[in-house]
């Protein structure tokens, strides 16, 4: 990558890099991300358990609060 491109997009605002992640994730394939068969059988894992139990999940703000909280 060159750094160049690296310097520009760091002096970006915050809401604008975040806006430039989305756009370059967008353009990945599932065969451009390498996922580990251990990653992918934990992934497969979370994935039943919140099929199965929708109602053991913490809403992403509860989370963040707790985590928080842990690192004060």
């Amino acid at each position: 990558m060159s750094t160049d491109l690296l310097e520009e997009a760091l002096r970006l605002s915050a809401r604008d890099r975040l806006q430039l992640i989305e756009a370059l994730w967008d353009t990945l394939s599932e065969e451009d991300i390498s996922v580990a068969p251990e990653e992918r059988a934990l992934l497969d894992a979370r994935l039943v358990d919140l099929e199965t139990n929708p109602g053991d999940q913490s809403p992403w703000p509860e989370v963040k609060s707790r985590l928080e909280k842990r690192h004060r």
